[in-house]
């Protein structure tokens, strides 16, 4: 779908005025956050020399996960679906099946008035993003995302580029530019804050022990020797409950 300059503009302007509204640089959490994940299809992923594919990919279904779990707006977006990017992986589109990709012509999510007219309706103030690869598509759109006033967290390990140095300076380039730079795994502490509700403390323990390489190994022994759950203190008394889909993520690791 083509957009014409005048039309990008007025839909910018329009998120600008709403960003100028909002303060930014307080901590992420479910309720101030829509994550923003790109053009994860095989045509860029067979590319991907910055890091192991199967982890990448990995990655990326783990901030579906984290998303779907904590109830966070998301955005799916592709580029060339129909000619040369191939469809979004079907894992994606499982975890967040109401979903329909975004597909885009342009390098720059924010490019297309279709994205732009999304996150306005969202209105939030902070975007995580996540995609392939990073200096082709992930990197103009934290720039343009920036230059609109968002606060933006990329998810690095969830990004990659056709080669290790392409990924490390794009990525470098982004953190001075005011990107915040996380891992998934750093994201999830970061939302999560709470040992205290026991869905939160099972929705965790599931998606680090089987997705968290040596800490996941770490909890599958501990809860092998310890019992399948740990005594919580008697005075952890729950104080915000971020957790509506924790039961449908326990059966979906």
């Amino acid at each position: 779908m083509a957009n014409s300059a005048a039309q990008v503009e007025a839909a910018k302007e329009v998120l600008i005025k709403r960003m100028i509204s909002q303060p930014i640089h307080g901590r992420l959490t479910p309720d101030n956050c829509t994550i923003i994940l790109m053009d994860y299809q095989s045509q860029f992923a067979l590319s991907i020399n910055s890091t192991d594919g199967d982890i990448l990919i990995r990655n990326g279904i783990n901030l579906a996960k984290i998303a779907r779990t904590f109830s966070i707006p998301t955005v799916l977006t592709t580029i060339g679906q129909s000619s040369f990017g191939g469809p979004l992986f079907s894992k994606l589109q499982e975890i967040l099946p109401n979903q329909e990709p975004i597909d885009r012509t342009t390098l720059s999510v924010f490019e297309d008035t279709r994205v732009l007219a999304t996150l306005e309706k969202i209105g939030r103030n902070k975007l995580v993003i996540a995609g392939l690869w990073t200096d082709f598509g992930v990197a103009p759109s934290i720039r343009e995302a920036r230059q609109l006033g968002y606060e933006v967290f990329m998810v690095v390990d969830a990004c990659g580029d056709v080669t290790l140095s392409a990924h490390h300076l794009a990525t470098e380039h982004l953190c001075r530019e005011g990107a915040v730079p996380m891992t998934w795994l750093q994201m999830l502490l970061a939302l999560h804050r709470d040992w205290a509700p026991p869905e939160a403390y099972d929705v965790l323990l599931n998606i680090a022990k089987d997705h968290a390489n040596a800490h996941g190994l770490e909890i599958q022994y501990q809860r092998s020797g310890l019992g399948e759950r740990q005594p919580r203190l008697a005075n952890d008394k729950p104080r915000e409950r971020w957790w509506p889909n924790a039961l449908r993520f326990r059966s979906d690791h």
